[in-house]
């Protein structure tokens, strides 16, 4: 695989000499008036290679994301002939990763069934972002940073000579991460180990955030039916309809869109995690699914003074649920949001589509807060064994009363809330 800039596929000779028999192109051109050094058009030298071109502008709104599948495939092909799926396979990495740019001294002579020239306009951010794309996909492990530590892929273009890649089995100590806090990681072993045959690897800010969804959703071949790429496309819309002051014409309410898939439901039950419910009526308003994470911003110390300590954050952030139907179909911009249960309607918390500035310092769009004021945080446990699980409890509890000395009456229940009804 090799990847450089427009310009480079003007050298015929040199993609002949290389055995190049796929051209991915990142940005279209005129095949009719692309002319190689020899004066050729395209349309005629063009002819000895399979080319895909897949259209897309170097700009951090563009949804790169959903050309990822048949980018990988066309680069699969490519390599290994026919696709053979996701997972290690055909040559070892390092040895693909010798010939990453046209330049290199290696020729792609029996690699697989042939080599892949991948290229955009630079060879720095949409041809990078292929290519990471393709590595992510094929090679998860050499990737995922409870395998192999971050720190394998230096990101510096110093001593890239004596630098070595990871071994398979290495791998990272402590818990294992989900997919959705190791994609930024991930992300960015990959570019490091691009930058060391191409140091000017340079994805822009929205590629690499697309990069990361591609790699939290187990790069999927098809990813316009993933949850994960539905939420961000409907995040995407609502920053657009904001940006001309208008709501957003089509909602998207998490908790309904979870209900037909495998995973968090809206109840959450069986689940451990945290329930947030109203203070006045205790009716159920989130649970952790549903609940967004947000960094809040690091607190300023004084000179010569310790940081003050970090306050909890006023707000828990949410999705936008189906009770909220009601007064998200109003089309306002922001409002007001009261519990659902009929007999308490308490204010609950607030709802802004153009966002939210949180006294953390955070700031969070769109924003959906329940206020932290108004809502309990239940924390939920799953007992295993159901029954059997409770009998458990109830033994333990049993047990601390024994060595306490407290003696119940003869048939009194003992519940874990304490007290008999």
């Amino acid at each position: 695989m090799l990847m450089c800039s427009l310009w480079a596929l003007r050298r015929s000779d040199s993609l002949a000499e290389r055995h190049i028999t796929h051209v991915l192109s990142m940005v279209a051109f005129d095949p009719d008036t692309f002319r190689n050094f020899k004066d050729e058009l395209w349309s005629d030298y063009g002819k000895n290679f399979k080319h895909l071109t897949v259209d897309v502008t170097d700009e951090d709104d563009t949804n790169i994301l959903v050309e990822f599948p048949k980018i990988v495939r066309f680069i699969d092909e490519g390599l290994h002939g026919a696709a053979k799926g996701q997972g290690a396979g055909g040559a070892p990495l390092e040895q693909h990763m010798d010939d990453m740019k046209l330049g290199a001294a290696k020729q792609a002579t029996g690699r697989g069934n042939g080599a892949v020239f991948v290229h955009c306009v630079a060879g720095k951010s949409r041809s990078v972002s292929a290519v990471i794309a393709y590595l992510l996909w094929k090679y998860s492990n050499r990737f995922d940073p409870n395998i192999v530590p971050p720190s394998a892929y230096d990101l510096s273009t110093k001593n890239q000579g004596s630098a070595k890649l990871p071994s398979e089995n290495q791998s990272t100590s402590g818990s294992k991460r989900p997919r959705t806090e190791t994609g930024d990681d991930a992300v960015r072993a990959a570019l490091g180990l691009i930058r060391r045959t191409r140091p000017m690897a340079e994805p822009n800010d929205g590629f690499m955030h697309q990069l990361a969804l591609w790699w939290e959703m187990g790069c999927p071949e098809d990813v316009e039916s993933n949850h994960v790429y539905q939420r961000w496309a409907f995040k995407r819309e609502v920053e657009e309809h904001v940006a001309v002051g208008q709501a957003p014409s089509r909602l998207r309410f998490e908790d309904e869109a979870a209900q037909g898939r495998k995973g968090p439901s809206g109840s959450g039950d069986g689940a451990s995690g945290v329930n947030l419910r109203c203070k006045k009526c205790r009716r159920t308003l989130a649970t952790t699914p549903f609940i967004q994470k947000h960094a809040p911003a690091p607190p300023k110390a004084k000179p010569n003074s310790s940081p003050p300590p970090q306050q909890p954050c006023p707000h828990y952030f949410i999705e936008p649920l189906s009770w909220m139907r009601g007064e998200l179909e109003r089309g306002e911009l922001n409002g007001r949001l009261m519990c659902p249960n009929e007999r308490c309607g308490a204010a609950v918390g607030r709802y802004d589509w153009k966002g939210i500035h949180c006294a953390c310092g955070a700031w969070v769009t769109p924003g959906l807060s329940l206020q932290r004021a108004r809502v309990d945080e239940e924390a939920k446990r799953t007992t295993a064994g159901g029954v059997a699980g409770a009998q458990a409890g109830a033994d333990q509890e049993a047990a601390r009363r024994a060595q306490l000395g407290i003696r119940m009456p003869p048939g009194a229940a003992v519940t874990r809330g304490g007290g008999n009804l």
